[in-house]
């Protein structure tokens, strides 16, 4: 070989015998001389072996054609970079796509070279260097392992692309190279030990020299570089617990070079002792001067033995004959290849392998290799933890400090080429402590569901504060020791493991996504089963369907996140996020200062309490089920689960975006009435909603408590209105003083305005946004439009709302002194049930609250309007419609035992959400009236409104608290006469000693938990209820007593009618067990029927049961007796019955006084001496 360097014309000789280029093609002799040139370029001056050998490895690249191939530099590719302002790597990928080859016919050449990381880049990087600059590189494993091989040869790169990031970094994906043949140097003779052999002498570290061995090892695994405190480090295991510790900056990038389950030689390396880091001393190896990486290809390698090795050692004895460290960790780690489908939370360092599998890399202290993962790239984990859960995600794998991800194809598709930063989180978390697997299960199961429900949507920094937030915080997380992790043995990782973990303990909830909130689906298949198994007609298939409910707790474990939103189809709240919408019931919570319902428009919440709720109009997945019969009851349209969240329970993660004001006329107003939601164009398949709100247009520079005194002035004047029996405006002195207050704006809010009915409630200031102004409609205007808005909003004149409208709440701080005060109580002007019952109550129109006891569906009232009502099945309107059936509701005030009865026929009211058995609910505008019997009750109309307050039932009392009441009656009553009670009508409750006459009546059933209804032969006879939910036994009696001042009529309930009938607690329960077999019993006085009637009747009539007894009892506020006079000495003679008594030699006539009527609380024996001396106490006293 010529040493000297070759001219032009020399080279150019080399090429065309290379290429077999014809002289007389001017197109091959150019690109001949173009490469040429590019080559002296990039090599600079060169020998003739050098380019003889750079030509035979690219003709065999090219083989056949090599016209369309050119070489490039690394300068070129900078310039490149310079001179584009778009994303290259996308360009390429436009390029590839006309012309396949093209991104493949670009040859780069040159050597590898590796930059040691720093403190502040801790990062080793690859870089491709020629004599014109220098590129970074991203390899493939392969790619890996060749450089090893390559040493400071030049190489020839056949595949890659080049890939420009978004702050400016520009570096090229490797993905084959080929090293020139020529230029390998002659094979070295090595001599090494193997690992066995390096654990025995690392055990006897004493007595080694101070020179370097050789390893001849395979490669466990490898760490990256790992901050510890001010330094860099990286941590090798190779078998037989041999680690390697390399702090040296210039054998930091090994990290890039070595990979698990490859062999290599380790050359020169130092034997040395670890005291920090690790429970005790141990005896690890460093590299040290001239260390080196080599594979054993590439090099002539010698594998010593032990006794060889000493003997070319002399000086070294061993003391004792000692056995290598066994390798016990590798049993709990595995290797994954699979391909990335999902890479939207790599700033959290989770990834989804082959769409089944999820990849978490969060435990991971370092971050520079995250920048090869895209999606669409193919790895290799090596060491890794293989998890499986019984919940979503099933499959994790859990990467350690052990864990080595390499990138085995990049992906085809343009990669990502932003920046990804690590998550706050993770670097205060799990980087700092250590977790359980649990831990890290419900940590990747809530940033999962986050991006499945949300998508891209939210960012690292919303994120992570979303995680601290709702993370439990403990204090008995152990803190992480990097090395000691790495270096232990067993297998020790972050990922710590007890047998007495807490398994329900919760790290971060699961977040479930919109669409799995779904009712219990064996629950449904029963109830859809049943329905077509026990199909009598359709009047009882409607009554089965209407109204059977089901509830399913929250679990203290979920959080429910979404953005919430107000929707114009069905006039509700909907939570939804990127899968899906759920409607939601938010009623007040405790807070009454929280949040209001308009702010929430938009938001991003959490909900952490709430309930599912299934109410069944119908059940869509059973076909066929309403065809029969003429008449249809129920619509095809199914929305029967919703969620009952409190607004106290609500929390907002982000706040709405709000349109801007600058553009858009802005309306302070005042909403004092707001009626129904109606439904309007069903029949003619073009279905849409509407209500109307009164309100009045407020100045915007009145202050706080001018708005304050107003609101409450048009909250009283609105209720005397609705109160009086004509609703129209009389003609007093008072309401013409007041005019301004009859000046009010009636607004329809229709189609998409509609969506804010739940957000307006009465008793609100609210701002009305919008791009046009609020006009009223006039006689300005056609008439033919005037006509037209007055017809939508039942005849009123009135201000049709935008559609565009935005609704936002003005929250007074102001608050008044006032108890009763409706604006700060948040409230109206309310009666009670018993007041509404009395017949001296004048006002037609009234407003209550109470729970609802129970409620029942009632067969429709007009059977020609019924047979009218056909509607279409394909309308698309999502809301529930009774269609002229009639909700009965039975409503208990402040005092359980005061009942009101409320009929709701919502012909074309859409459905109200929340009306359950338990529910405090507030009605507004009911109309009383007074049936033919003399009842009073109340009929829901289009100006009536409910609202839902609470939703969570008052638990019922255990057998310790009700004995406690009891006794706590008995110790705070005294011993009465009936008589005082005539005289003292505000006793709450009192001692009565009383001889029992008669038992009139016995009243016994047995009802189901769910759905009231009575149990019949064992079972519930309702064949859609889950007999699961269990009965109630109830029991009640009536008995005549007195006690020689007075006569009475006494009721008992539940467990004193036991007491009553003198049962023990065996006796009373065969009797509840044959009443369920029964079913209801009543007995009157002539009552013979059945073997259990008949018991009872002989049981009733014993004279064991008529005898003296002490009573506790209490007044029936439902008596008739007390509207007519509170104290016997102030009646008249009038107010006293008469009564006529044949005394046999005629007739005596004498006034009575009124039967009493009172409730039995509890019985006892008569305790006859403190009797005896009460009555001498009396009587010496009176």
């Amino acid at each position: 070989m010529n040493a000297e360097f070759l001219s032009d014309k020399s080279l150019s000789g080399v090429g065309e015998k290379i290429f077999q280029i014809n002289e007389q093609n001017e197109q091959e002799k150019n690109w001949l001389a173009s490469l040429q040139s590019k080559y002296l370029e990039i090599r600079g001056p060169c020998l003739e072996c050098e380019y003889r050998q750079f030509l035979t490895e690219l003709r065999s690249l090219l083989r056949r054609e090599f016209l369309d191939v050119s070489v490039v530099s690394v300068k070129n590719l900078l310039e490149w970079k310079e001179s584009s302002t778009v994303d290259i790597s996308v360009k390429c990928q436009e390029m590839a796509r006309q012309n396949q080859r093209q991104i493949y016919r670009r040859i780069l050449t040159g050597r590898f070279k590796f930059t040691p990381p720093t403190i502040n880049d801790p990062q080793s990087h690859i870089h491709l260097q020629d004599n014109t600059g220098s590129i970074t590189c991203k390899v493939t494993d392969s790619v890996r392992h060749s450089l090893l091989s390559a040493g400071e040869n030049w190489c020839v790169l056949s595949s890659w692309r080049l890939v420009v990031a978004e702050a400016g970094a520009i570096y090229i994906e490797v993905k084959k190279l080929i090293q020139e043949q020529s230029a390998k140097k002659a094979r070295r003779k090595i001599c090494a030990l193997s690992t066995p052999d390096v654990s025995v002498l690392l055990q006897q570290k004493g007595k080694l020299p101070t020179s370097g061995l050789n390893v001849f090892a395979d490669i466990r695994s490898i760490s990256e570089v790992l901050r510890i405190k001010d330094d860099l480090v990286v941590l090798i295991e190779l078998d037989n617990n041999v680690f390697i510790i390399i702090k040296d900056r210039v054998y930091l990038h090994w990290s890039e070079l070595l990979s698990p389950q490859t062999e290599v030689v380790l050359t020169n390396l130092l034997p040395t002792t670890l005291y920090k880091g690790s429970q005790q001393e141990m005896r690890v190896l460093v590299p040290w001067k001239q260390s080196d990486i080599l594979c054993p290809e590439m090099e002539s390698i010698t594998v010593l033995s032990l006794s060889d090795w000493l003997k070319q050692t002399p000086g070294i004895t061993l003391s004792e004959q000692l056995t290598p460290l066994s390798c016990t960790r590798q049993g709990e780690l595995c290797t994954y290849k699979g391909e990335i489908t999902n890479a939207d939370l790599d700033s959290f360092g989770i990834y989804q392998l082959d769409r089944t599998v999820w990849l978490i890399l969060s435990g991971l202290p370092f971050t520079h290799y995250k920048e090869d993962l895209h999606l669409g790239t193919s790895l290799t984990i090596y060491n890794c933890h293989m998890c499986a859960f019984k919940e979503f995600p099933k499959i994790c794998i859990i990467g350690c400090l052990s864990t080595s991800v390499r990138v085995t194809q990049f992906s085809s598709s343009p990669p990502q080429t932003r920046i990804v930063s690590p998550s706050v989180f993770i670097k205060s978390w799990l980087w700092r402590y250590s977790v359980s697997e649990l831990m890290v299960f419900q940590f990747s199961r809530f940033l999962i569901s986050l991006n499945k429900k949300f998508k891209n949507i939210l960012t690292c920094s919303q994120i992570d504060w979303i995680l601290e937030k709702f993370a439990t915080y403990r204090t008995d997380l152990p803190k992480r020791n990097y090395t000691k992790e790495f270096l232990a043995t067993p297998h020790r990782c972050f990922m710590w493991k007890k047998e007495s973990e807490n398994k329900s303990a919760v790290f971060l909830p699961a977040v479930p996504v919109c669409s799995d909130i779904v009712f219990d689906s064996a629950v449904i298949h029963r109830l859809g089963y049943n329905i077509i198994q026990n199909l009598r007609t359709v009047e009882n298939l409607n009554t089965d369907l209407y109204w059977l409910h089901h509830c399913q707790e929250k679990d203290t474990a979920r959080v429910l996140m979404g953005y919430i939103h107000f929707c114009p189809d069905t006039g509700r709240v909907l939570l939804m996020d990127d899968t899906g919408g759920q409607r939601c019931l938010i009623v007040r919570g405790g807070d009454v200062g929280h949040c209001s319902l308009s702010a929430l428009a938009g938001c991003l919440v959490a909900i952490k309490n709430y309930q599912v709720v299934s109410e069944k109009f119908q059940i869509c997945q059973y076909p066929n089920y309403d065809s029969y019969g003429k008449l249809k009851y129920i619509r095809n349209s199914s929305e029967d689960v919703y969620l009952m969240v409190s607004s106290s329970d609500v929390e907002i993660l982000l706040k709405n975006k709000r349109p801007e004001e600058g553009s858009m006329d802005r309306v302070l107003c005042c909403v004092v009435h707001k009626e129904s939601l109606l439904t309007e164009g069903i029949s003619s398949g073009k279905p849409s909603l509407r209500f109307t709100a009164f309100g009045y247009f407020l100045d915007d520079t009145c202050s706080e408590v001018e708005i304050h005194d107003f609101v409450n002035d048009a909250l009283g004047y609105w209720s005397e209105r609705y109160r009086a029996d004509d609703l129209m405006e009389s003609d007093t002195e008072e309401q013409r003083q007041r005019a301004s207050l009859m000046e009010h704006k009636i607004l329809l809010f229709r189609d998409s305005a509609a969506r804010w009915y739940e957000a307006i409630q009465p008793g609100h200031v609210y701002w009305f946004s919008s791009t046009e102004k609020l006009v009223p409609i006039s006689t300005k205007h056609s008439l033919k439009l005037l006509k037209k808005v007055e017809k939508q909003a039942g005849g009123k004149t009135c201000i049709r709302v935008p559609s565009d409208l935005w609704v936002s709440e003005k929250l007074l701080s102001f608050k008044c002194q006032h108890k009763k005060c409706p604006m700060c109580k948040n409230t109206c002007v309310l009666s009670k049930i018993s007041e509404i019952k009395k017949e001296s109550f004048q006002y037609r129109m009234v407003s209550l609250e109470g729970r609802i006891k129970s409620r029942r569906h009632l067969s429709a009232d007009n059977p020609l309007y019924r047979s009218r009502v056909n509607f279409p099945s394909d309308s698309t309107l999502c809301v529930s419609t009774l269609e002229n059936r009639t909700i009965c509701l039975t409503v208990t005030g402040e005092d359980p035992e005061e009942e009101l009865v409320i009929y709701m026929t919502l012909n074309n009211i859409s459905y109200p959400l929340g009306l359950l058995p338990g529910h405090v609910i507030r009605l507004c505008n009911l109309e009383r009236k007074v049936s033919r019997q003399g009842s009073v009750y109340c009929q829901y109309v289009v100006i009536s409104t409910v609202q839902v307050l609470e939703v969570q039932t008052q638990p019922p009392l255990t057998i310790s608290e009700e004995r406690e009441t009891k006794e706590s009656l008995w110790e705070r009553s005294s011993l009465h006469q009936l008589c005082e009670i005539w005289r003292q009508p505000d006793l709450s409750a009192m001692q009565c000693v009383c001889h029992i006459h008669k038992i009139t009546t016995i009243a016994l059933k047995s009802t189901c938990n769910n759905c009231s209804t009575v149990i019949c032969n064992g079972q519930c006879e309702n064949p859609l209820c889950d007999p699961g939910h269990g009965t109630k036994f109830s029991a009640s009696a009536c008995l005549f007593v007195d006690d020689g001042t007075s006569f009475a009529t006494v009721r008992c309930y539940s467990n004193i009618v036991q007491k009553l009938l003198e049962l023990s607690e065996t006796e009373w329960f065969d009797l509840e067990e044959a009443v369920k077999q029964e079913g209801d019993i009543f007995m009157t006085a002539s009552d013979d029927g059945s073997c259990v009637q008949q018991f009872l009747r002989v049981l009733r009539e014993g004279s064991h049961l008529h005898r003296q007894k002490n009573l506790l009892l209490k007044l029936d506020k439902h008596q008739t007796w007390q509207e007519t006079f509170q104290d016997i000495n102030s009646a008249s003679s009038s107010d006293f019955a008469v009564k006529t008594v044949d005394t046999g030699s005629g007739n005596l006539e004498t006034r009575c006084l009124p039967m009493l009527q009172l409730i039995c609380l509890d019985i006892r024996e008569v305790d006859f001496t403190s009797y005896i001396m009460h009555n001498a106490t009396f009587s010496a006293n009176t």
